[in-house]
C-alpha cells in the first residue's frame, strides 16, 4: 500500500467515527441505542444483518477455500443465504410478534434471570473471544500491507505497522461509533460498509478476469476439480448440515434477532431477513471468484492472503486502501453488532432490572455507554493478548463454539412453545457442552471420527439439543401428570 492508500483507509475509519457522531443526535432514549426505536427501515435492518455475518473470515477463510478448492467456497457461502431465506420465514416475523425489544428480554420472560445470566454471560465469552479473534486477524493482514520507517512509533520490528497499534486504532473506532450512536450508527456503518464492499469486489473482478486472460483462459488453467459444487471436504450432508446451523444462527443469535426486531412490524422483519438472504446468494460469486481465478495467475500463494494478494495485483493507486477498507468494514460490523448486543443485555436487564430498579431512563442510557466502552476495551485486549496465547485461540474458539447450538435452540423452541422451564434450558447447555468435549477431545482420537469431523459437530450441535428439548418436555409432562394425579 502507498501514502492514497493508506490516506483512504484511515479517511473510512474517521467516516465510521463521524456516522456515530451524527447518529448520536438521535440517541434520546436507551430504546434508541439498542433497538433504534423499533423504527428502522426493513432494508437498512437487512443490510445490517447481511454485513454482520461478515469478518474478515469471509475472505481469509472462505477466500483460502476458494484459492485451494474452488466453486465450493461459493456452494458454502451461498448455503448461508439460502439458511437466511428459510429463518426469515420461520422466525424473523414470530420475533418481532413476541413484543419483545430484545432477545435478553424475552429470555428473561420465558426462562427467568437465572437462564438469562447463563446465556448472557456464555454469550459475552463466545462472542466477546470470537471478536477479538477477528480483530486480530484483519489487523494482522492489514498492518503487512503498510510499511513504515523502523523508527516510526507505530512500526513493528520489522519496518511495519504495528499489529497491535491497528487493534487499538480500529478497535477505538469501533467503540467510538457504536458508544456514540448505538444501533443507529451501527445500522449506519452497516449499510456505508455495505457501498465500500460492493464497490471493492465489483472493481477487482472484471480486471482480475483480465489479468487472467479471460474466460476461456481461466477455465482451462483451473486446477482439476475447481469447477465442482463440492468435495470431499465439503460433501452434500456437509451443506445441508451447514444451512440447518445457519437456519438456526440467523433465527436465534442475540445479534440477528436484533435486526427483526428493530422495524416496525412482523411483514419488514421478514422482508429484512429476505433481503439479508437474497443478497447472500447472489453476491458469494463476486467475492470468491477473484482467488479461484488468482489460482491460475499464482499457483504458489499464501491461500489465507489469495483475497487481497488478486486485489494487490489489479488494483490502481488508492483503490488497494478501499479494498482494505472494505475488510476492516466487515470486521468492525460484525463488532459493533456484538458490542451492541451485550451492552444492552448487560445493562437493561441486569442494571435496570436487577441492581437499579428505579433507574431513569437516561441513567440507563449512559450506562449502556459505559458498558460499550468496557466491553470493547475488553475485546482490545483480547486481541492484543491472542499471540501470547501461543494458539490457544484456536482451541477456545473450537470449545466456545459448542455452545452455539444449545444457547440458540432453547430460545427459538420458547418461540413456538408456550410451555417451557429452566430444565429446558439447563439441560440442553450442559448435555451438548458434555458432549461436544468428548466428541473433541476423546471420540476425535478414533479415525472415522477424525475424517468426518465436521459433520461430526453439526450432528451434535443440532442433535442433541433437539433431543434435550423433547426430554424436558417429556420430564414436565410426566411432572404435571404426576401433579394431577397427587390433587385427585
Amino acid at each position: 500500500m502507498n501514502i492514497l492508500d493508506v490516506i483512504v483507509l484511515f479517511a473510512f475509519l474517521a467516516g465510521m467515527v463521524g456516522i456515530g457522531y451524527w447518529s448520536s443526535k438521535r440517541m434520546t432514549n436507551s430504546s434508541e441505542m439498542f433497538s433504534a426505536g423499533g423504527k428502522s427501515p426493513w432494508w437498512m435492518s437487512g443490510i445490517s444483518a447481511y454485513m454482520t455475518m461478515f469478518s474478515a473470515g469471509t475472505f481469509v477463510v472462505w477466500g483460502g477455500v476458494a484459492y485451494r478448492l474452488g466453486v465450493v467456497a461459493i456452494t458454502v457461502c451461498i448455503s448461508m443465504g439460502i439458511a437466511a431465506l428459510i429463518a426469515g420465514y420461520f422466525f424473523a416475523g414470530k420475533w418481532k410478534e413476541s413484543g419483545a425489544t430484545s432477545a435478553a428480554e424475552f429470555v428473561g420472560q420465558r426462562y427467568g434471570q437465572g437462564v438469562l445470566q447463563m446465556y448472557t454471560w456464555l454469550g459475552i465469552v463466545t462472542r466477546i473471544i470470537g471478536v477479538s479473534v477477528a480483530l486480530y486477524s484483519v489487523s494482522v493482514i492489514v498492518s503487512s500491507l503498510i510499511p513504515l520507517s523502523p523508527d516510526n512509533m507505530f512500526a513493528n520490528d520489522e519496518g511495519f505497522f504495528s499489529v497491535n497499534w491497528l487493534i487499538i486504532i480500529v478497535g477505538t473506532v469501533i467503540v467510538l461509533y457504536t458508544f456514540l450512536g448505538g444501533l443507529w450508527a451501527v445500522l449506519l456503518t452497516d449499510v456505508t460498509q455495505f457501498v465500500v464492499l460492493m464497490l471493492s469486489v465489483c472493481l477487482i473482478l472484471p480486471m482480475i478476469i483480465s489479468q487472467g486472460g479471460g474466460a476461456d483462459n481461466i477455465i482451462a488453467n483451473l486446477p482439476e476439480g475447481h469447477l465442482s459444487f463440492f468435495n470431499s471436504s465439503y460433501t452434500q450432508i456437509f451443506i445441508l448440515g451447514w444451512i440447518l446451523v445457519h437456519v438456526f444462527k440467523v433465527g436465534g443469535e442475540w445479534a440477528f434477532v436484533q435486526r427483526h426486531l428493530c422495524v416496525e412490524s412482523p411483514k419488514d422483519a421478514r422482508k429484512a431477513a429476505y433481503l439479508f438472504g437474497a443478497l447472500y446468494v447472489i453476491t458469494p460469486v463476486l467475492w470468491m471468484l477473484p482467488p479461484i481465478i488468482y489460482s491460475t495467475i499464482n499457483p504458489n500463494a499464501n491461500p489465507e492472503q489469495a483475497y487481497i494478494l488478486s486485489a494487490q495485483a489489479v488494483l490502481p493507486v488508492g483503490m488497494l486502501g478501499l479494498v482494505v477498507s472494505s475488510m476492516l468494514a466487515a470486521t468492525a460490523s460484525m463488532a459493533s453488532s456484538e458490542l451492541n448486543v451485550f451492552s444492552g443485555a448487560l445493562t437493561t436487564e441486569f442494571y435496570g432490572k436487577r441492581i437499579n430498579p428505579e433507574a431513569t431512563d437516561n441513567q440507563i442510557l449512559h450506562v449502556g455507554r459505559l458498558v460499550t466502552i468496557m466491553l470493547g476495551l475488553l475485546v482490545i485486549c483480547i486481541s492484543i493478548s491472542i499471540p501470547y496465547l501461543g494458539g490457544a485461540e484456536k482451541l477456545i474458539v473450537s470449545i466456545t463454539s459448542l455452545f452455539v447450538g444449545p444457547m440458540v435452540m432453547p430460545t427459538l423452541w420458547a418461540l413456538f412453545v408456550s410451555k417451557v422451564t429452566k430444565l429446558h434450558a439447563y439441560l440442553t447447555v450442559t448435555v451438548t457442552a458434555g458432549v461436544g468435549f468428548l466428541l473433541q477431545f476423546v471420540f476425535s482420537k478414533i479415525d472415522w471420527v477424525a475424517a468426518n469431523m465436521g459433520v461430526m459437530n453439526q450432528a451434535v450441535g443440532l442433535l442433541v439439543p433437539v433431543a434435550m428439548l423433547l426430554i424436558a418436555d417429556n420430564l414436565m409432562k410426566k411432572k404435571q401428570q404426576s401433579n394431577m394425579v397427587a390433587e385427585s
